[in-house]
């Protein structure tokens, strides 16, 4: 297997304030991905909580056309306010050898960027109100446009942070940004002011995730030095964000359909549906890459290694993936109708269509991990050219049936590009498409076959389908999740002929939380 080697040197951030070198990590490596995996997990997590609580109170304040409004806008304005956030993160983790010199002239080139694109997004506002047709979204999107500039100033730091494994530090910014932000949003709500609530959320939460980023970070930008090479970061990043950018209007193109075709209401329900369903895996996903990223690009030149922790982390997202992907399914009409409320019926339905590509997606986002770590987002950015035209295809077959339709449709690409897009991935390092398929085969069997275990049960069985039909809401989410999860493991155990995934989750667990984890020798 040919993988480049890694000869990183230097000292940590949290130590003694040398933010470039890295030679140290390699020492207690396992530990360090454990520790770090473990933070950002319980980081991401408490963001989702924090997130999903202020959508609640928001979504039982505001009405669906509110959040239709700011949705059709804010589709357009993350895409270019991430520009510099996936793209020039990955490009500082990855490179072998970094200078102070070269971050400080990143820096500044990537504020340059994001003012150039604020000012752009600010000249587009009228084009996106003839877009949709909506007059009021040209004051929506000047309101955006401050969320571009604001993430360009956290970036290099976050960046620094997720370089050096530092991953506490960078949750702890990005936690404190969801709850400043959301408590500033509901607040703005309460007050009655509307939509723009939803506006003023989403500005400062990357203004004061980039505050805290600064104040964690002891990093600052010095003046540029003439003569630095930052080069290949550049064009790291900007295939990296190619690939970011395919990849955004891959998940958002059935946003923007739903809304030109079906109107801010029904889009309104479709995007809180999407939000519940994937902010979760999201958020997990942006805490694992870091880990993945950080962990594989200096296991490189030892495939051994590089294959084996690779196989453990696909193994434990399986094991929970793919059953979260049934069971939210199985149980979304009755989330958000407890959740949100009656008048979100429509977005129930969206989110059950939804739920069977919430945990597959976590799986299907660690082809990326093998993309960057391997050193070719040129690759990446190749596979997501592709993804995209499937997406097309899918999403405009979809509109036939309607947003149920899209959902479907999104939901069901995940699956059938999932082993492509790991052999492609693998495949600079000689890995097999057979390599993934022994790992995915029985957890995809174990969840779907509970699944249907499940829903014969509760529907065809006179006495339980009667029990179940009668129940609250709650109480069918409370049996369902014991009765699903209780028939999963039983699979699970079948299959594998006793409880190892199990073992495999439980040990990665205490590493993660455990104060003394002994390095294996």
């Amino acid at each position: 297997m040919d993988l480049s080697e890694s000869n990183d040197d230097g000292r940590s951030l949290s130590d003694n304030g040398d933010h470039f070198g890295t030679e140290h990590l390699r020492s207690g490596l396992k530990k360090r991905a454990l520790k770090g995996a473990g933070f950002s997990v319980f980081a991401q997590t408490l963001n989702y909580g924090i997130q999903t609580v202020g959508t609640i109170i928001m979504a039982r304040i505001l009405s669906p056309e509110d959040f239709g409004l700011v949705a059709m806008v804010a589709v357009f304005s993350i895409l270019v306010q991430n520009f510099g956030l996936n793209g020039f993160t990955e490009a500082v983790i990855q490179q072998k050898e970094l200078s102070p010199h070269q971050m400080s002239k990143l820096f500044w080139v990537n504020f340059l960027i994001m003012a150039g694109l604020t000012v752009l997004f600010v000249g587009l506002a009228p084009v996106i109100a003839w877009f949709y047709g909506e007059p009021v979204l040209k004051g929506i999107s000047l309101g955006l446009a401050l969320s571009i500039i604001f993430s360009g100033l956290g970036t290099c730091h976050l960046a620094l942070m997720s370089r050096n494994m530092d991953f506490r530090q960078s949750a702890v910014a990005q936690v404190l940004g969801a709850l400043i932000s959301t408590i500033v949003g509901i607040g703005m709500a309460v007050s009655g002011s509307g939509y723009w609530s939803l506006v003023l959320r989403r500005v400062s939460l990357p203004l004061v995730t980039a505050i805290f980023a600064w104040l964690l970070c002891r990093w600052r930008p010095g003046i540029p030095a003439k003569g630095t090479d930052i080069r290949p970061m550049l064009m790291f990043g900007y295939k990296t964000y190619g690939n970011f950018l395919l990849s955004h209007v891959r998940n958002n193109l059935d946003k923007i359909l739903v809304g030109k075709v079906f109107g801010k209401t029904p889009l309104g329900h479709y995007d809180r549906a999407y939000n519940l369903s994937s902010v979760l895996p999201n958020q997990l996903t942006i805490a694992l890459t870091s880990v993945g990223i950080s962990t594989l690009s200096r296991l490189t030149g030892d495939p051994p290694k590089y294959l084996s922790y690779f196989s453990k982390a696909l193994s434990i997202l399986c094991l929970v993936g793919f059953p979260g992907s049934i069971l939210f399914t199985l149980l979304g009409k009755d989330i958000i109708y407890l959740l949100l409320g009656d008048q979100w019926s429509i977005a129930g339905k969206v989110f059950a269509a939804l739920g069977p590509g919430i945990g597959v997606f976590v799986i299907y986002n660690t082809s990326v991990w093998l993309h960057i770590s391997l050193g070719r987002p040129d690759r990446l950015l190749k596979w997501s050219v592709l993804v995209l035209v499937a997406s097309i295809v899918s999403y405009s077959l979809g509109l036939l049936f309607g947003p149920l339709g899209v959902a479907i449709a999104y939901s069901a690409m995940f699956y059938i590009l999932l082993v492509p897009a790991l052999w492609y991935a693998g495949r600079p390092a000689g890995i097999k498409p057979s390599f993934y398929m022994a790992i995915i085969w029985r957890y995809w069997t174990a969840a779907f076959a509970s699944g249907l275990l499940y829903w014969l049960a509760f529907q065809f069985v006179g006495p339980a389908a009667d029990l179940y039909r009668g129940l609250h809401p709650f109480g069918r989410i409370a049996v369902g999740s014991v009765v699903y999860t209780a028939l999963y493991l039983a699979v699970i155990i079948i299959l594998f002929k006793g409880l190892r995934p199990l073992g495999t989750l439980i040990a990665a667990l205490k590493g993660m939380f455990s104060p003394d984890l002994p390095e294996p020798r």
